[in-house]
């Protein structure tokens, strides 16, 4: 997620759960034939281990995932301003609850946004209105540091004030000048209408009130609310959560699998097709499960495995359609900049630069994603065509090369050993020594932790292993669930050194929403840098990004990155190989968001 920095939504969001991929060896001959008669109920599978379980939208970094975004938030609950269109990343006004935004400078030279509202109503019959806008930035502002897109110094800190003249308008005054594509589709995408008239307390028994207009208030009433978000077993029962402005109600949710179950909010003023009334998510503990489900036909969209992709011509003879789903993402493996044993040793460029020439990204792709992934080389993604790629960004600075690898070690003071623990023979800070904080005899030793549920991932964390070696790199690599790889990773503080122990992770990549810009990933401080990389060059380069007009600031930046590696970069796979019954109009294109959309789905007649 600007991941939600570069926020995701309207933020980049992260991405959870890289891919969904397995070798299966099944015998499809137990397949029902999919072209059965339309049904009102869809059933849509989630990836394995990746079920929803947080439903506020002010959402904590540790929560901060895509399936509580996009595939349950997101479909209950609607932003200000919607991007995904034509499976572009494009501003949607059909989907807004507000028009495009009017800005101008005032005579200080700071930008300034006037909004007008649309009539947009909540599900109890009462309309959205500026006062929810309102209690939304009360909030945020009162509890930023809990939000798990927030970057210090930009959203909500650029804002110098906001006037609410009246339920259909208000006006924002920035405090600086800023670049208008960020602004609009990184900044002002994160204001999320709430319904201040139902959830404006402090307590269950508590009444409403205007708790929100003070600080202490605006407090107790994110506790209250959040509090509420981890109670998922009331998640079916609870009011709070049955006034939406969303196309989808929530119906009912199995706290033990995250099973959920939506149905369509008759209110909803949005595009709908009228013909899907009930919309099931359905958790899987493997890929193996998944497709078993799909395979009798109890599932009307799945994914298939990449591996076995052999298996699309039958499926297209048994009643389905299959599609790649590519998301605006890039995928990378996290290094710990701020942990006190290897901290010192990732700080030091030609030791990521060594780690990026061990990724045999193109034999990745081949033999393990069977060509449904894309060559990462920097921070902007290539998965979905873009004009923010620079050209430098298309080439690979660092190709896969063992030789290589080794090169950049030995000339810099380790003594490699190979199949075995390389260790700094030369330490000091001069030509041709180990670098700033490496002591004699200190070996390349690292633990990198990866989230089970995905056999692909298996497979190319241990061919990094293998390669690693042959530099003389121990890489000892570990499956954990993914929500312990998550919390981990983003555990880390790095001005007091907890929870800074682990030393790399491959817990996801980043999703951005819009605006690719780096603020959240790898701006000091970032929420979204969880590997506390900081460099006061990539700070600049990324405020000008923010702040400067036209795609050349854009163009530094990435290059920048690109030739620094804050993060070891990885084949972006597809999200998922989309399976879905013929009959089942409406679900491609894919949002590169990730977005779904039941409600426009429909069924042939």
């Amino acid at each position: 997620m600007t991941a939600m920095a570069d926020t995701r939504v309207p933020w980049a969001k992260r991405a959870f759960g890289l891919v969904l991929m397995l070798g299966l060896t099944l015998s499809l001959g137990g397949l029902v034939n999919a072209a059965s008669a339309p049904s009102r109920t869809v059933t849509f599978a989630l990836q394995p281990d990746n079920a929803p379980n947080y439903i506020f939208p002010l959402v904590s970094a540790q929560y901060f995932s895509l399936v509580n975004e996009d595939q349950f938030e997101w479909i209950i609950y609607r932003p200000l301003y919607w991007f995904g269109k034509n499976g572009t990343t494009a501003y949607n006004p059909s989907q807004s609850l507000a028009s495009y935004p009017h800005f101008s400078v005032n005579s200080a030279g700071d930008t300034v946004a006037s909004v007008s509202l649309k009539h947009w109503v909540w599900s109890n019959g009462q309309l959205v209105t500026t006062r929810d806008v309102q209690f939304w930035m009360n909030l945020l502002r009162a509890n930023k540091a809990d939000w798990g897109v927030y970057v210090p110094g930009a959203w909500p800190d650029i804002i110098s004030s906001i006037a609410y003249p009246s339920s259909t308008q208000f006006v924002i005054t920035f405090n600086a000048r800023y670049n208008l594509d960020w602004l609009f589709q990184n900044e002002m995408s994160q204001i999320f209408p709430l319904p201040q008239a139902v959830w404006d307390k402090t307590s269950n028994s508590g009444p409403i009130g205007n708790y929100d207009q003070t600080t202490a208030g605006a407090h107790a009433v994110y506790q209250f609310l959040n509090s509420q978000s981890h109670d998922v077993a009331t998640y079916g029962t609870n009011p709070l959560w049955k006034v939406v402005d969303g196309p989808w109600m929530l119906k009912s949710y199995a706290p033990e699998t995250g099973a959920t179950t939506l149905q369509a909010n008759p209110r909803y003023p949005g595009p709908h097709s009228g013909q899907v009334s009930t919309f099931s998510e359905v958790p899987f503990t493997s890929d193996l499960a998944e497709f078993n489900a799909l395979r009798s036909g109890s599932l009307d969209v799945g994914y298939l495995p990449p591996l076995d992709i052999s298996q699309i011509n039958y499926l297209r003879a048994h009643g389905y359609s299959v599609s790649p789903w590519w998301e605006w993402n890039f995928n990378y493996i996290t290094i710990n900049f701020a942990n006190p044993q290897v901290g010192p040793i990732f700080k030091q460029l030609y030791v990521r630069q060594a780690l990026q020439r061990l990724v045999n990204q193109p034999q990745y792709i081949k033999d393990i994603y069977k060509g449904f992934a894309k060559p990462t080389y920097g921070p902007i993604p290539t998965t979905v065509k873009n004009g923010y790629v620079s050209q430098q960004a298309t080439k690979n600075l660092y190709p896969y090369s063992v030789s290589a690898a080794r090169h950049l070690l030995s000339s810099h003071g380790w003594a490699i050993h190979i199949n075995g623990v390389s260790t700094c023979a030369h330490p000091g800070t001069g030509a041709g020594e180990c670098g700033p904080g490496i002591r004699h005899g200190e070996g390349l030793s690292f633990k990198l932790i990866y989230a089970t549920g995905s056999t692909a991932t298996a497979v190319e964390m241990e061919a990094l292993h293998s390669s690693a070696s042959l530099a003389g790199i121990s890489l000892t690599v570990l499956q954990q669930p993914f929500s312990t790889v998550t919390t981990t990773v983003y555990s880390c503080h790095a001005s007091t050194g907890v929870g800074c122990g682990w030393q790399m992770g491959a817990d996801s990549g980043w999703e951005y929403y819009a605006y690719p810009s780096g603020e959240q990933l790898f701006k000091t401080g970032g929420s979204g840098n969880s590997g506390s990389y900081s460099n006061s060059t990539a700070d600049a380069l990324i405020n000008s990004t923010l702040t400067q007009p036209g795609l050349a600031p854009m163009f530094k930046y990435q290059n920048y990155i690109a030739q620094q590696v804050p993060v070891i970069y990885l084949p972006t796979p597809a999200y998922q190989i989309t399976v879905y019954k013929s009959s089942l109009r409406g679900v491609v294109t894919q949002d590169p968001s990730l977005n779904v959309y039941p409600e426009v789905w429909h069924f042939a007649k």
